[in-house]
């Protein structure tokens, strides 16, 4: 009740700012995108995150003026996006009636519903209960890759990137969720030994699935007011789907025999951050002539002790490149 007493929304040929008793927020006018208006608020909507949303209730004072306000200066995005959605009914490239576009972008909605929903769950799999590992992983590979089918099956309807404020639906999350939660995982789980030819095979698997989503988001590339948010999307996906998926077919369907190695432990330490990893530093062993930090488990971690010795699993990886495990 404080906070809404003392709240003030100040207005300039600048900014918009707002001040509270105990928040603050401002946004240069330049970088807003626009507004949206529901049955309680404005929302005044930024161009990136980088920015704060600010929204103004209607029961501030001079509400009407300000709605007035913005509507001389920015877009007002509900519009906007309504005006997007009679495009894509009037675009015949995307049917050849507007009931079958309208049951075109019905399905495409349901479907970019569905692989999103989906995004989430396996990325969540992944990350906090890998159980079973190759299934979690397995799906991990497949989603991303049943998402670019989907991107380039609806082209022109659906968009990889993602604006809210757009009447196109976006598999932005199917796409890059859990190629995320892949690369996290890979990156914990194994530890390579030769990094050089483990990038020349992310490298090549990143350029075709990134040669891909260009493809199928080339619509929303050529658009000026959308195309570089196109474009950041398609590398980071690319880049950590390329990465993730060659070190984990590398590694989780690898079925070598492993050459096995005792070393001793020298020390033991952690590095925190938003999540734990610990380290054990060996002695010498294999292709490692020095003493060096492994990464281990959380529970290899706690019951070994300086002094102790642990097993070392080598195996020359499913794709050629050499990969190791650490066990107790």
């Amino acid at each position: 009740m404080y906070e809404t007493y003392k709240g003030r929304h100040i207005f300039s040929e600048q900014s918009i700012r707002y001040e509270g008793a105990l928040r603050h927020k401002e946004i240069p006018l330049q970088a807003i995108r626009g507004y949206r208006t529901d049955d309680k608020y404005t929302h005044i909507i930024p161009v990136s995150k980088a920015y704060p949303s600010i929204r103004i209730g209607y029961t501030s004072e001079g509400y009407e003026d300000i709605k007035f306000w913005l509507a001389d200066r920015f877009p007002d995005l509900d519009v906007q996006q309504e005006q997007e959605a009679q495009d894509i009914l009037q675009d015949e490239t995307l049917g050849r009636s507007v009931p079958e576009r309208e049951e075109k972008l019905a399905q495409a909605r349901q479907v970019a519903r569905v692989l999103n929903g989906m995004a989430w769950a396996t990325a969540a799999w992944l990350f906090f209960y890998p159980k079973p590992y190759d299934v979690a992983v397995q799906a991990g590979l497949a989603l991303p890759a049943v998402a670019v089918v989907a991107l380039l099956w609806y082209q022109g309807l659906i968009r990889a990137d993602e604006r809210k404020d757009s009447a196109y639906p976006s598999l932005s999350p199917a796409l890059f969720i859990p190629s995320l939660g892949l690369l996290l995982r890979v990156l914990l789980d194994f530890e390579l030994l030769d990094y050089l030819m483990a990038w020349q095979l992310a490298a090549a698997v990143a350029v075709l699935f990134g040669g891909l989503l260009m493809y199928g988001n080339r619509r929303f590339i050529s658009m000026p007011n959308s195309r570089w948010g196109a474009i950041a999307m398609v590398f980071f996906c690319a880049l950590a789907y390329g990465y993730g998926a060659v070190v984990a077919f590398n590694c989780v369907f690898d079925e070598s025999p492993s050459r096995v190695y005792t070393v001793n432990v020298l020390k033991k330490h952690t590095s925190s951050g938003k999540t734990t990893t610990y380290y054990l530093e060996v002695g010498s062993w294999g292709p490692r002539t020095a003493p060096e930090d492994v990464t281990v488990t959380e529970a290899t971690y706690d019951h070994t002790m300086p002094g102790d010795s642990v097993q070392v699993y080598q195996s020359p990886g499913r794709l050629g490149v050499p990969w190791f495990i650490v066990g107790e």
